[in-house]
């Protein structure tokens, strides 16, 4: 499945949250650039959804990853 949306400087796709090193670091990127953001796990680079079954504390991590590799904390 295609998506219509794509990469931008504001918007990334990672395939899932084994990518969550390189998530934070585009996400924390971004946001202190341009003080706004969107993270995508489940989607690969080309917008092929891929999909991510996750466990009970993955949102609760990814949220603090980001969070604790942001300059802009308050903005999130």
């Amino acid at each position: 499945m295609m998506m219509t949306m794509k990469e931008t400087e504001t918007t990334e796709f990672k395939k899932s949250t084994s990518e969550l090193k390189s998530g934070v670091v585009s996400i924390a990127t971004i946001l202190n650039k341009h003080g706004k953001r969107k993270l995508y796990f489940g989607i690969k680079d080309d917008s092929t959804v891929v999909g991510q079954m996750i466990g009970r504390n993955t949102i609760k991590e990814v949220t603090q990853a980001i969070v604790d590799n942001s300059e802009n904390k308050g903005n999130l």
